[in-house]
């Protein structure tokens, strides 16, 4: 069964979904509380983390680029050589 209300709208099929209504549970509400600025340990701390992850982020990167450079790349020169000249023979017999 299909109902043209809006989405937001309360629906009170039943008597006892009255109660549950907003206004009735505004006394549980817990108000809203501001969170102490942080210490100055703690912004040292949140600092050193940031330095941290910069640094091993950075060292990874590091890393990776070193692999690319002594292994990834020269490998791949060779297979696309190999792969070339293995077009080229079939190229030949075919023509």
């Amino acid at each position: 069964m299909q109902s043209k209300k809006k989405a937001s709208a309360p629906s009170y099929q039943l008597d006892g979904t009255r109660e549950d209504r907003p206004e009735n549970e505004a006394a549980t509400i817990i108000p809203f509380q501001r969170k102490a600025r942080p210490t100055a340990q703690e912004q040292l701390d949140m600092s050193r983390f940031k330095a941290g992850v910069m640094v091993g982020f950075l060292a990874a990167a590091v890393l990776f680029l070193a692999l690319l450079w002594a292994w990834i790349i020269p490998t791949m020169d060779g297979a696309v050589a190999t792969a070339q000249s293995a077009y080229e023979m079939t190229s030949v017999r075919h023509a």
